[in-house]
């Protein structure tokens, strides 16, 4: 049986990133009376077989995730969620996220996000308006958290919103460098996940890349020096370690399917 990943697991069309169907910026003059409902769980994220993943976040993720990367585009790290398209193993029936599992920044910064305005010299704080905690009119939600107060200043609800956005954008940059560097050196290659099923049964998933062990041993003393300074081995390393957890996926996913083959059915 042979599944595969894409670069970024996602339904949404190309331009926009994964998850957001209509960001806007937010500002005092189009969202004044705007508001912030409160959380409904990760729904959202229910058909995401990968998110995009931080190099800051790969202590924890390698507890519960294979870390790869995207095989096309810019090199992307992904935590791999699911063992095909349209499915995260991770997120509940109810919308919760799986207990005692690590919850990517990707996945919870949503429904904001933060652009660049070159222009401006900023950085600048949007919101998906199609998400269902956006409120248009926050007096018409008694639950909604304003994200602007009458003198037109951010709200407590939006200043955490940018913090959390801004702490992911800037370790976004660094993981970008990071692949960019991996990519360049040519230590990215196609690999498959070989798993086995309960009944002795392989299954196989394709459509990433992950670094080449050869490779990377090859690499000339003073690269080897340069990515050490910069923290980067150890990020291989973690990367590398991850694929244990492939095997991981399978018992969650066969789990899954056996409660959901004994469910009553109405």
């Amino acid at each position: 049986m042979t599944q595969s990943t894409q670069a970024a697991a996602a339904n949404a069309p190309a331009f926009l990133p994964l998850f957001y169907k209509a960001p806007v910026l937010l500002s005092f003059q189009e969202h004044g009376k705007s508001g912030l409902a409160q959380p409904a769980g990760f729904g959202f994220a229910r058909e995401a077989a990968a998110v995009p993943l931080g190099t800051g976040e790969f202590m924890p993720a390698i507890r519960h995730y294979p870390i790869v990367f995207s095989d096309a585009g810019p090199a992307t790290p992904l935590a791999v969620m699911g063992l095909k398209q349209g499915s995260n193993l991770f997120v509940e029936d109810d919308g919760a996220w799986r207990a005692g599992h690590y919850q990517p920044g990707y996945v919870r910064r949503y429904p904001f996000i933060v652009t660049e305005a070159p222009d401006q010299g900023a950085t600048l704080l949007a919101i998906d308006a199609a998400s269902e905690r956006f409120v248009a009119q926050a007096d018409s939600d008694a639950g909604a958290s304003r994200l602007f107060d009458d003198t037109g200043a951010a709200t407590p609800a939006a200043r955490s919103a940018m913090d959390l956005c801004l702490a992911f954008h800037q370790d976004h940059l660094r993981t970008a460098a990071f692949a960019a560097a991996l990519d360049e050196a040519k230590l990215l290659v196609p690999n498959r996940a070989v798993m086995q099923l309960a009944g002795g049964q392989n299954y196989t998933l394709d459509g990433f890349r992950i670094v080449d062990e050869k490779a990377l041993r090859a690499l000339p003393a003073e690269t080897v020096a340069d990515w050490h300074a910069k923290g980067w081995l150890d990020l291989i390393t973690l990367h590398l370690a991850s694929q244990r957890n492939w095997q991981l996926l399978l018992d969650i996913h066969a789990a899954r399917n056996t409660a959901q083959a004994g469910a009553p059915r109405h």
